[in-house]
C-alpha cells in the first residue's frame, strides 16, 4: 500500500508501509506540550499487556476507532495503511472500546502499527511527561511530598542510565521497566506526581566520577534492603544494602505445591541452564532446596540439595510466585520451612529489594525527612546531581555495569 494521509482528532497525520516516527507537535498541541525534539524523550510501548486489537483513540474533541486487521490497520472500519503517527498532545485510549476498559491519558507523540493481528502502539514521552507518570502509577495514593520527589529522582536516573529491555530501543508500561498505567484514575494523586517531577525536573543520582546510576526501588524492604551486586551481581546502582527499621515488616507466607514449583524452576532454567533444567526432579520438596542467603537475609541462591541446578534468589522468588499463582511469593527476602513436606516460604517485602524503599522512604518524610536525605540512605554509594546542559542524559553506568540491572519498577 503506498501512503496517504487521513485525519485523527483534527491532526493530518501519515499512514502507509514508510510512515515515519511521530511527528513533532503540531499547532493544534495544547499549550504546555512537551516536544519530544526539544527535549530528552523516552519511547514506551503502551498496553503491553493487554495486547488489544482495537482501541478508542480521543485528542482534539474527536473520538475515532482504530484496529489491527492482520498486519494493517482499520480506522473507524476503513482501511488506513500499517502506520498511523500521532504528534505529541494529549491523548485519551481506551483499550478495547468496551464500557469495562479504563480510560488511560498520555500526553505524548503516538506511533500505532499492527502485528499478526494486534495493535502495537508506541508512545515518545517528554522526559518529565514520563517521570510523573511513572510515580503516579508506581507510588500509593497518600504517599508525602518529599518521598515522591526521592522517587521522582531514582525514576529519572533510572531512566536514563538503564538500557531498554525491549527491541527497537523502548521500555514497557509494566514494572518489568518501570510502571506507566496512564492518567486518568485519580487526578489528585497524578497532580501530586507532576508537582514531584517539576520540584526535582533534571536531577539525577550519580555514581563516583559522574555517571547516573541505574538506580532501582521497590514496594517494601521489610526492614532490610538488599545488596544489588548479591542480589543481580551487577553494579552502577549506586544502592547498597541498608537497615530501614521504619519500614513495616510486610509479612507473608507461601506453602507451594511440589510438583508446580518443579515445573516452574525447569521453565525458569531452560534457556538459560538446560543442563540444570533436565537435572530438576518431577517434584521439589523442602528437602530438596538449598537456600544461601545474603545482606539482611535477602536469598542470593537456591538450588537443589545435592546440587545439579541453581537459580539467583530473585529468579527462583519469580519461579516460585509463578507455581503459586502469583502474588503469592512477594519477594526473595524468605526463609524456607515445610521440614520433610511440600516447601514453606515464610518472607517479608514486596519487590526485589534493591535501592528505594518506597514504604520506608514514607515513614521517613512523615518523620520530617527531606528527600535528599532520603535518597542519601538508600544510595550511599550515590550523589543527587543535575543534568548537563546539550547532554541530557550525560554519561551513563559502563556497560559491563549494566549487564544484570534489576528490574526498575517496585513489584518485581
Amino acid at each position: 500500500m503506498t501512503a496517504g494521509r487521513v485525519a485523527v482528532a483534527g491532526v493530518l497525520l501519515l499512514v502507509g508501509p514508510g510512515s515515519a516516527s511521530p511527528a513533532a507537535p503540531s499547532a493544534a498541541a495544547p499549550a504546555g506540550a512537551s516536544s519530544a525534539a526539544a527535549a530528552p524523550s523516552i519511547e514506551v510501548e503502551l498496553l503491553a499487556r493487554l495486547a488489544p486489537r482495537r482501541i478508542e483513540l480521543e485528542g482534539g474533541g474527536r473520538r475515532r476507532s482504530v484496529a489491527a486487521a492482520g498486519d494493517g490497520l482499520r480506522l473507524d472500519g476503513a482501511p488506513a495503511g500499517a502506520v498511523l503517527s500521532l504528534p505529541a498532545r494529549t491523548w485519551r485510549i481506551v483499550p478495547g472500546g468496551g464500557p469495562a476498559a479504563r480510560p488511560r491519558t498520555y500526553r505524548a507523540a503516538l506511533r500505532i502499527r499492527a502485528e499478526r493481528g494486534v495493535l502495537r502502539v508506541r508512545a515518545t514521552l517528554a522526559l518529565e511527561d514520563y517521570v510523573a507518570g511513572v510515580v503516579a502509577s508506581e507510588a500509593l495514593p497518600g504517599t508525602p511530598r518529599e518521598a515522591l520527589r526521592a522517587l521522582a529522582v531514582v525514576a529519572r536516573s533510572y531512566a536514563l542510565a538503564a538500557p531498554p529491555r525491549h527491541p527497537e530501543g523502548a521500555r514497557c508500561d509494566l514494572a518489568h521497566c518501570q510502571l506507566l498505567r496512564g492518567g486518568g484514575a485519580d487526578r489528585a494523586h497524578e497532580a501530586a506526581a507532576r508537582a514531584a517531577a517539576r520540584a526535582t525536573a533534571g536531577e539525577v543520582l550519580r555514581l563516583p566520577g559522574g555517571a547516573v546510576a541505574a538506580a532501582p526501588f521497590h514496594a517494601a524492604c521489610g526492614g532490610h534492603t538488599a545488596d544489588p551486586r548479591q542480589a543481580f551481581g551487577g553494579a552502577g546502582t549506586g544502592a547498597a544494602a541498608v537497615a530501614d527499621p521504619g519500614c513495616p515488616p510486610a509479612r507473608w507466607r507461601a506453602a507451594l505445591d511440589p510438583a508446580a514449583l518443579a515445573a516452574a524452576v525447569r521453565a525458569a532454567l531452560a534457556v538459560s541452564d538446560p543442563a540444570g533444567a533436565a537435572a530438576v526432579p518431577a517434584r521439589l520438596g523442602a528437602a530438596d532446596l538449598a537456600v544461601r542467603a545474603g545482606a539482611g537475609g535477602w536469598v542470593t541462591q537456591v538450588g537443589g540439595a545435592g546440587g545439579g541446578w541453581a537459580l539467583g534468589g530473585d529468579a527462583f522468588a519469580r519461579a516460585a510466585d509463578a507455581s503459586a499463582g502469583r502474588g503469592v511469593v512477594r519477594s526473595s527476602r524468605f526463609r524456607l520451612a515445610g521440614g520433610a513436606g511440600p516447601p514453606v516460604l515464610e518472607g517479608a517485602g514486596h519487590g526485589h529489594g534493591v535501592g528505594l524503599c518506597q514504604a520506608g522512604a514514607a515513614r521517613r518524610a512523615r518523620a520530617g525527612e527531606g528527600y535528599r536525605g532520603i535518597l542519601r540512605a538508600y544510595f550511599p554509594a550515590a550523589a543527587v546531581g543535575r543534568l548537563p546542559d546539550g547532554s541530557p542524559a550525560g554519561r551513563s553506568a559502563d556497560a559491563g555495569a549494566r549487564r544484570a540491572l534489576p528490574p526498575g519498577g517496585a513489584h518485581r
